[in-house]
């Protein structure tokens, strides 16, 4: 049953891209403002897809949401539901995703419009990304990224990538870190189920060039991982363990 719900979620999302998603976005392509095509997805997703399978998303840090567009959101990555969340509850967006989601040919034509890049395993295909990602930016995209480089089965998260990190140094970007909370619960990577339920959003404070520009890349990549993995349940788990075991041992640390 899960499993036809999962596909169900699947065929519907596609089915109102090519219903409703394409035909917005050719109209707005006629007024000029292609930045705008994910408007849609906020509608469908907000107003009728997660409502249907009962998800239901929180945000907390909502006020670091920059009123303004162009910047590039940095985030933990567990389901295909991740993209849906963001253009539910954050704001408009386009994604940097496996090159190979291009060969499909009307969904490459979505994505190129949207303002999607493909990222490439050759890393000499990748030359130049950075001013792509700019030039976005300066258009009225935002940018979301997955340092990770691929979804997490358990939700623990993987070692972030430089890519992104160098780019923002050498570009000067404004990085918004995300925490997604329990998106692989609902739409698990490792079977096909969907879960109704709650999705929790953490936005930290937007980082602008002058907060990292002097941090070298290793140090500005990890204190961005941890700073999106503290947010995650066994994260939060650990550091309760942690001080209640401080607490214990105080008392015989002042007798000593």
């Amino acid at each position: 049953m899960r499993a036809l719900l999962a596909l169900a979620y699947y065929v519907l999302v596609f089915a109102t891209m090519c219903i409703m998603g394409i035909p917005y976005m050719w109209y707005c392509g006629l007024r000029g403002h292609w930045e705008d095509c994910t408007n849609i997805c906020r509608f469908d997703f907000k107003h009728f897809i997660f409502k249907l399978f009962r998800i239901t998303v929180s945000v907390e840090g909502a006020e670091n949401i920059p009123k303004e567009r162009g910047y590039v959101m940095v985030l933990n990555h567990q389901s295909f539901l991740d993209t849906n969340v963001v253009w539910h509850s954050i704001d408009n967006a386009a994604f940097m995703a496996k090159a190979s989601l291009w060969k499909a040919p009307v969904f490459s034509w979505v994505l190129t419009r949207i303002g999607c890049i493909p990222v490439y395993s050759n890393p000499r295909k990748n030359a130049g990304m950075g001013q792509m990602v700019k030039d976005r930016l300066e258009k009225g995209n935002n940018i979301a990224v997955f340092p990770e480089g691929h979804r997490s089965a358990d939700g623990r998260m993987f070692k972030f990538q430089n890519g992104i990190f160098r780019m923002a140094k050498e570009h000067h970007f404004s990085i918004l870190p995300i925490t997604l909370v329990n998106t692989g619960e609902r739409l698990p990577k490792v079977k096909w189920a969907i879960y109704g339920g709650e999705v929790k959003i953490v936005v930290h404070p937007l980082m602008k060039y002058e907060d990292y520009a002097e941090m070298p890349i290793a140090e500005f990549r990890d204190g961005m991982h941890d700073l999106i993995e503290s947010a995650l349940p066994y994260k939060q788990a650990e550091k309760e363990v942690s001080n209640a075991g401080g607490a214990v041992g105080e008392p015989a640390d002042k007798e000593a």
